[in-house]
């Protein structure tokens, strides 16, 4: 469960790439706090990815927790696979 207020930490991976790819710094602290699905990352077990639906696209998030209050973005980006998958 996430908490209600959360720091947000990006490494210079995500900053890049949020940047790029013209997601906005709230839009990910909305995911943070008030994501629809979580699924642990497939090859590290200290990552999360939380997603949710955003504009009729899913943004998806990954990262960890720093701490209770702090979390790292690892990076973001919109995930077309989930999109399609629930178009089927």
């Amino acid at each position: 469960m996430s908490p209600k207020k959360v720091d947000i930490k990006l490494t210079m991976h995500a900053s890049g790439k949020i940047l790029e790819r013209n997601i906005i710094i709230e839009q990910i602290k909305e995911v943070i706090l008030n994501h629809e699905k979580s699924e642990m990352d497939k090859f590290d077990s200290s990552l999360v990815h939380l997603i949710k639906k955003m504009d009729n696209k899913f943004l998806r998030v990954i990262g960890k927790w720093e701490s209770r209050n702090t979390f790292i973005v690892i990076s973001a980006f919109y995930d077309r696979r989930l999109k399609r998958r629930k178009n089927k």
